[in-house]
């Protein structure tokens, strides 16, 4: 049920978008929650205004018992019951089902806005906060239109969306290609605070088994964010927009572990303070005073949640070309009968794509994903003389990037541990994968991520040559068919990244219609 609380707190914020400052009130707000790993993610709080609006709609967000019979995972049963005593063990291993229970589907959001688009005056501003073991799929309408802007010195529009991801929640944030009309301006952001939080070793388990397992008990986040841009709407109005800018932040929250508050109160409260523990805490008071002041950097991180670990972003502006100085003056005015052609300065250098795009990939949700996309990357080939029309993918031009982020310590790693508190970890490196997309048009782009999330392998056209060259000798034929048996590629054991990620077919057939 989507539900607006009346006595929601509303918070201010600050945007800057170049030289203006804008000051939006956050009005949207969304939190899920969920109440284990198997249960699914229910909507606590939804709150939307103009010019954006949530939908959240029950029946989209189905539960067990509407899933397919082929989704649903069933408990080992044994086919023939009455022999059931005299079988062995192996024979009994062989007459059971073995299946894999699937994970909880995801909760459907869909972000709308009216109209279709945002105009020069809209500043919309989303705030998502995704709770422990909650799963959030954020979708959209077709695309997103920035419309013209009145005048060039018009201050842009602008959408920020801050999403809080907790421990072992998922965000899949695959929202609506924004379109960049003509002499439109357009301002970005997206901010990012993954929230971790490690468990207390217990202490039957011995000190060399809880180093090798030391991220196994750890609640990790995982997301996947997709943000893309289109330049027009058709080819006459192809990369004619004034500037798009776009920023993504990701920031990284260790939280306290579970029960070392509680512990630490216990230990206050059952230990009184003597004499000279009085007289020490109020000479730290004393020294407190005089302690240089602290870092801005590590205010503004604290203040924001975390320290910051992965920046991401472009820029494009048109820069029109200065006027000699020699030159003759001219009138801006066309000729009578005449007409001008209208080209921003960088339409020549993104030139023949359309559209451009960023899918950032992170956490152990999304492990097989991350691994797919790599191994098929890996398939491209590269060679002197090779016309675009011979390289897989085409006509998509991507990369992927694998990014290792070292993890950052907990609030309380730095002071001594005691029996019972969090003892000191090696610093370890997280993986990221960062891919960069660019198309000719947004139903090319929204085939390729289709095809990433399914598994594809490189595809390669028939009758594509391998080198430069009108020779069709029988090498040639026997590397071209070597090639083709090399492209597909093979499926992992265990749950595919549909079944991982989505919860099935039925909600990853709306995600990519």
């Amino acid at each position: 049920m989507v539900h607006q609380p009346a006595s929601a707190q509303i918070q201010t914020r600050v945007i800057q978008t170049g030289a203006h400052t804008t000051a939006v009130a956050s009005q949207n707000f969304l939190r899920a929650s969920a109440r284990s790993k198997t249960s699914l993610t229910q909507i606590d709080s939804l709150r939307a205004s103009y010019p954006l609006k949530l939908l959240s709609p029950s029946s989209v967000n189905t539960s067990y018992g509407s899933r397919t019979v082929e989704d649903i995972a069933s408990i080992p049963v044994l086919q023939n019951s009455e022999t059931e005593s005299g079988t062995s063990e192996s024979e009994k291993a062989s007459t059971t089902s073995t299946t894999v229970l699937l994970p909880p589907a995801p909760r459907i959001v869909y972000m709308i806005t009216y109209g279709g688009g945002l105009l020069a005056d809209d500043h919309p501003d989303l705030d998502l906060v995704l709770t422990r073991h909650a799963r959030l799929l954020v979708l959209g309408q077709g695309n997103t239109k920035i419309y013209k802007s009145p005048r060039p010195d018009y201050p842009p529009c602008s959408q920020t969306l801050h999403s809080t991801v907790g421990p072992g929640a998922l965000l899949l944030f695959l929202g609506p290609a924004v379109v960049a009309c003509e002499d439109s301006s357009v301002f970005l952001r997206h901010e990012i605070l993954l929230q971790a939080q490690r468990r207390l070793p217990s202490s039957t388990s011995s000190s060399s088994s809880s180093s090798n397992t030391e991220d196994e008990d750890d609640e990790l986040p995982s997301c996947v964010v997709l943000d893309w841009i289109a330049g027009g709407r058709g080819e006459e109005e192809r990369w004619k927009a004034r500037r798009s800018e776009w920023r993504m932040i990701v920031r990284w929250a260790e939280l306290e572990p579970e029960g070392t508050s509680s512990q630490t109160e216990a230990q206050d409260s059952s230990t009184p303070l003597s004499a000279m523990d009085v007289d020490t805490k109020e000479e730290e008071e004393e020294e407190e005073e005089f302690v240089d002041e602290e870092d801005p950097r590590d205010v503004a991180d604290r203040l924001a949640g975390g320290p910051v670990i992965f920046r991401d972003g472009f820029l494009i502006e048109h820069n029109p070309p200065l006027p000699k100085r020699n030159s003759p003056p001219t009138s801006s005015k066309p000729l009578p009968g005449s007409i001008e052609p209208k080209m921003t300065s960088y339409a020549p250098a993104l030139y023949p794509h359309s559209t451009i795009g960023s899918l950032f990939i992170m956490g152990p949700k999304t492990e097989r994903l991350q691994r797919s996309i790599l191994k098929r990357f890996e398939q491209l080939t590269i060679y002197p003389g090779q016309y675009p029309e011979q390289r897989a993918d085409y006509p998509i031009l991507w990369s992927a990037t694998v990014i290792q982020i070292p993890r950052p310590s907990a609030p309380n790693s730095s002071t001594s541990t005691t029996s019972g508190s969090m003892p000191r970890r090696k610093k370890t490196l997280m993986k990221a994968t960062v891919v960069k997309m660019a198309s000719q048009g947004v139903e090319q782009m929204q085939d390729f991520l289709k095809s990433l999330f399914e598994e594809q392998g490189a595809k390669m056209k028939e009758g594509q040559k391998l080198m430069d060259s009108d020779d069709e000798g029988e090498a040639d034929e026997k590397q071209r068919g070597r090639r083709s048996k090399s492209k597909p590629v093979e499926a992992e054991p265990g749950l595919s990244v549909v079944d991982e990620l989505f919860g099935g077919r039925a909600i990853w057939e709306r995600a990519f219609r």
